[in-house]
């Protein structure tokens, strides 16, 4: 009888777990009266009483950088610390690791091999991070979440989603590779054949990055055999676009680490090494008469019960002194150097481009408005790229003609960009909605034909503007007209 090998076991994870405490993490030991000692972090101070000195010992030595904590509780185990084991653990074993799990917001994990390179990092960045990987078994599928983005940082590719507290550091070729694989749904023995690496090793990789976030497991249909589906998909994450989650999260303060609000810096307004090419001289526009305004208007709530977006294919062109009304009444520099909407720390970053059709008393072209000096420069805009201006700008406002008159809105970002971090744009996106709304108010209020645009062309307004969509981009668009048989109500004219 020929004697049958035995099959061999599969080799072992050779990974070593390092831990570590946030570089804006410390401690402090505590005397004979103050207990163990005190943890600061940036969401405030965790004290600890009656810990045993190890406990002390391996805060302290985790504020120096990522530690394999046997070197410090010799029998603490990097596998047993994710194991839920049903024997009774060494008094030192248990406190140690309730300490670390009331600090999973401020604990860094990392995977790293026997001579000390790192692989992967796992960094909390909120108050809200907890993580506890358990290594999946070998049949379970991820996917990579939809939400991820990948960015280059200093030490590797860095790995984030709006959905997780936490963000990931891929250190080495291995970890690039691993997550490569998840850009479809793999089984974990399915990633470590394609890895050719021990599926152990493979599942405490999985693990890390799935407790991340950045990996998330599928689900059978019951009772199919179809492919599997994912919680991400499903409501109410299925509506939610990744760009749009990801400036959503980012713009506000809490779920993150980075900065958010102002930086206390402003850098006054630097002439653009790009512009607009002039096509002549500067146009005055009338001045309203206040008093004639004030008389003549309807009240605040009138108005904004009539408000409406209105898309006559019969409007006119505005007139010079329509034009004058509505743009001082919404937008002109005022005597306190504010304007008539809202603007983060008054920087006032849009700019308005005014396209006009043919009909008026503005020949056919694009002009910029001056706030300060209330006056319509004519741009220099080739003859074909007005033509697309109004014509985009009539498609997406259901109308079957180009539109009378349309506003464009660009953005000098810096102005926002250098003083507030975080929140420049999600601020710029609603200022433009302010002004979109004082536009729609004072449009209503003169009897004019006011639409918001949901959105217009990025390439065309560049180069109709004669800009540089990254200095000065578009964020907004407004057409108007005015209506068949309606006039202007009183208040401009020259003063």
């Amino acid at each position: 009888m020929t004697d049958v090998p035995l099959p061999s076991a599969p080799p072992r994870s050779t990974l070593v777990q390092l831990w570590a405490l946030r570089e804006d993490t410390g401690f402090r030991p505590g005397g004979e009266r103050s207990g163990a000692g005190v943890v600061t972090t940036p969401w405030g101070d965790v004290c600890l009483d009656n810990e045993p000195p190890v406990v002390a010992r391996a805060l302290e030595r985790m504020t120096y950088g990522p530690v394999s904590l046997d070197n410090v509780l010799p029998g603490f185990g990097d596998a047993a610390a994710d194991h839920t084991d049903p024997a009774p653990l060494a008094a030192d074993h248990t406190a140690l690791r309730a300490v670390l799990a009331s600090l999973q917001h401020v604990v860094i994990r990392t995977l790293a091999t026997p001579t000390g390179d790192h692989v992967l990092t796992v960094v909390p960045m909120s108050r809200r991070a907890t993580f506890a990987p358990a290594p999946p078994a070998a049949d379970t599928v991820h996917r990579m979440s939809r939400f991820v983005t990948l960015r280059a940082g200093p030490e590797g590719w860095l790995v984030e989603s709006p959905l997780s507290p936490h963000r990931v550091i891929l250190h080495s070729s291995p970890a690039d590779r691993l997550v490569s694989c998840y850009t479809r749904a793999r089984t974990v023995s399915e990633v470590a054949g394609i890895l050719d690496r021990p599926t152990s090793e493979t599942a405490l990789l999985v693990a890390h990055l799935a407790e991340a976030g950045m990996l998330v497991p599928g689900t059978a249909r019951p009772g199919s055999t179809g492919p599997v589906v994912f919680a991400e998909d499903q409501e109410p994450l299925a509506h939610w676009s990744p760009r749009e989650l990801l400036v959503h999260q980012r713009s506000r303060p809490g779920a993150h680490d980075e900065p958010v609000g102002p930086t206390g810096e402003f850098r006054a307004e630097e002439r653009r090494t790009t512009g607009p090419a002039r096509g002549g001289r500067a146009i005055a526009l009338p001045v309203p008469d206040r008093e004639l305004i004030r008389a003549s208007d309807p009240s605040l709530g009138e108005v904004m019960e009539a408000r409406r977006s209105v898309r006559p294919d019969d409007g006119r062109p505005l007139n010079l002194e329509e034009l004058g009304q509505l743009l001082h009444r919404s937008a002109a520099v005022g005597p306190n150097s504010g304007r008539p909407y809202p603007s983060l720390g008054s920087r006032y970053p849009l700019e308005l481009y005014l396209t006009v059709t043919d009909g008026g008393e503005l020949r056919r072209g694009v002009y910029h408005y001056d706030p300060h000096t209330h006056t319509l420069a004519p741009l220099d805009t080739a003859p074909e790229l007005v033509d697309e201006l109004l014509t985009e700008a009539g498609d997406n406002a259901g109308l079957s003609k180009e539109p009378p008159v349309l506003i464009s809105m660009t953005a000098r970002y810096h102005r926002l960009g250098a003083s507030y971090r975080g929140t420049a744009y999600s601020a710029l996106l609603k200022e433009v909605g302010a002004f979109q709304q004082t536009l729609y108010l004072v449009a209503t209020a003169m009897g004019l034909g006011p639409c918001a645009l949901a959105f217009g062309d990025t390439e065309t307004s560049a180069r109709a503007f004669g800009l540089d969509w990254l200095e000065e981009p578009g964020v907004g668009e407004f057409v108007i007209s005015a209506l068949p048989g309606a006039g202007v109500r009183p208040g401009s004219g020259p003063r």
